[in-house]
This record gives C-alpha cells, sequence and structure tokens, in this order.
C-alpha cells in the first residue's frame, strides 16, 4: 500500500495558490511605468531544456519606422518599409528562498494561517528583490551622456531645480514621457527645503494620495539608490534617477515554482519558492534614440 506523505495532502496546493494570489497584479520599480512588465518568461529554451539562472535571452522590441516621406511630384509612390524588430540581450536571474514549518506552527493555523503568511512575506521579498535587481540594472554601464555629475569634494552640491533641469536636457528634445524621480531619503529631505521667493515649497504635495511633485515629476523616495559611502574626508555620493515610460523590461515566470517536502527525523515541512527573471534597460525608450535613464550625481 503507498504511503502518501502528510506534505502532499495539506501543503503544497494551498501554498501554490497563495502565493500566486498574492503575485497577482505585483508592480516593480515601486509601481511605476518606468517598467513594462510581462509575466510569460519561458521555462524552457530553445534546445527544450530548463531554464537556468545565468543564462542568455533575447528581449526583443520594435524597431522605429522612421520619419514620413515627402510625395515630391504626384503620381509618385511610397516605398514600403518593414515593421522590424531587434533583439537586446539579457541574463535570467535566479533567487529563492526556503521555509521550515513546524507541526506546531500547522496546529496555530486553526488561529492564524501559517501558509498565508509564509506566502504574503515570500511574495514581498520577491518583490523587494525585483526592485533591487532592476535598481541596479538602470544604472549599470548607463552612458555617459546619460550622467549628470555635479558632485563636488570641496563645495558640495545638492540637488535643485538648475540641477534637475540640466539633468532632463540630458534628454535632448525627448522629454515628454518623463514618468518618476527617484531619489534617496537624504535627497528628498534636500528638495524638501526648496522654496520660491515668496517662501512655497517647490516640491509640490497634493496631500490627496497621490506621489509629491518636482518640476510636475512624480517623485518616490527609496533608500536602495545607489549611495557611495563618505570616505577619508570625502563626502558621500548620492545617485538619483529619472526614468521615462518604458525604459526598463521585468520579465518573469508568471508561476513561481513551490516545491515542499517533509523533514521526517524533525516532523518539519520544508517549503522552497523559485523566481527566475529578467531586469533590462532598453538601449532606447520606445519612439526615441537614447536609454530612458538619466542619472544625477550629488552630494
Amino acid at each position: 500500500m503507498a504511503v502518501t506523505k502528510r506534505s502532499d495532502v495539506i501543503n503544497t496546493y494551498i501554498l501554490e495558490e497563495a502565493i500566486q494570489a498574492e503575485f497577482a497584479g505585483a508592480v516593480a520599480l515601486y509601481g511605476s511605468p518606468a517598467v513594462v512588465q510581462n509575466n510569460s518568461l519561458p521555462a524552457n529554451n530553445v534546445n527544450g531544456g530548463k531554464m537556468k539562472g545565468g543564462e542568455t535571452i533575447q528581449v526583443p522590441y520594435f524597431n522605429n519606422l522612421g520619419e514620413l516621406d515627402e510625395i515630391a511630384t504626384d503620381g509618385d509612390s511610397l516605398t514600403p518599409v518593414a515593421l522590424t524588430m531587434s533583439d537586446e540581450t539579457a541574463t535570467i536571474r535566479h533567487f529563492g528562498k526556503a521555509v521550515e514549518l513546524t507541526t506546531w506552527s500547522q496546529i496555530k493555523g486553526l488561529y492564524a494561517d501559517p501558509y498565508k503568511e509564509c506566502a504574503r512575506q515570500l511574495v514581498m521579498a520577491a518583490k523587494r528583490k525585483w526592485d533591487e535587481v532592476l535598481i541596479a540594472t538602470a544604472g549599470a554601464s548607463l552612458p555617459a551622456d546619460n550622467i549628470h555629475d555635479v558632485w563636488n569634494a570641496v563645495t558640495p552640491v545638492l540637488l535643485n531645480w538648475d540641477v534637475m533641469v540640466d539633468a532632463k536636457l540630458k534628454f535632448g528634445d525627448e522629454q515628454s514621457s518623463i514618468v518618476m524621480l527617484s531619489v534617496h531619503s537624504k535627497v528628498y529631505g534636500d528638495i524638501m527645503k526648496l522654496k520660491d521667493t515668496t517662501g512655497r515649497p517647490l516640491l509640490v504635495d497634493a496631500n490627496d494620495g497621490s506621489l509629491p511633485k518636482f518640476m510636475g515629476i512624480p517623485v518616490k523616495v527609496s533608500d536602495r539608490n545607489a549611495v557611495v559611502p563618505a570616505a577619508g574626508g570625502t563626502p558621500a555620493k548620492y545617485k538619483s534617477r529619472i526614468y521615462k515610460a518604458g525604459a526598463l523590461a521585468l520579465w518573469l515566470n508568471g508561476q513561481p515554482s513551490v516545491k515542499e517536502d517533509e523533514d521526517i527525523l524533525k516532523d518539519t515541512d520544508l517549503v522552497a519558492i523559485h523566481t527566475y527573471f529578467v531586469a533590462h534597460r532598453y538601449k532606447r525608450t520606445p519612439g526615441a534614440t537614447r536609454p530612458g535613464v538619466v542619472e544625477i550625481v550629488t552630494n
């Protein structure tokens, strides 16, 4: 007679269902439209094998059709052009977490569901990891033309109105789809103190639950923004970033892998979650010629 493990009966389906319910509607990079999220990362590579962390994958996007052609002489024909796609490469990342649930925690589940709490914490950890990798990806090998560095070792330069203007101009005439300014909490404090000649704050807080705005741009605060700590008398560097819509891609395996087994020696259940994803910064945003990220380096 086959013996069915307790964990197979009561845990896996419940936990998978709870985790996938938590994942529904998940957003990355603090919910900004700067990130295009897609949950259809394939589980297998072109050879049919299982995708693994560290593998290179192609991230496709549409090429620009170019400008309109002039019809110089009545009766002349247009020359058709093809709508083509380009592929940029990115690396699959694999993260996971294993959790041990004791029999006592299962008993306490009569009063508070340990599987639901486990799912909640695992999903929150996954969101934080996606954001962490996206933020690192946004600034990795960013072209020099997309960096506005005003940091000064002697005379501190803080983020202010003029610095922001110069940073926006790094996009040239392609500023129409700027959606977010992300700053460290220290930098947020700096711009909170900025006022016009009549004493009104330049950082506008609508007090309606929406994000505050600086120069009309929604501002998000995160201490995950890169900081080069002070050392040897040299002041710290703070890196803020301006994002355009669709600057980044987050390609997820929509249904995270949940695995479970029973440790018969401890009388506990082991649960593990695995998430595979690609975080990528596009070389240019839709309809533009430049990357959709500008980094501002200040004191």
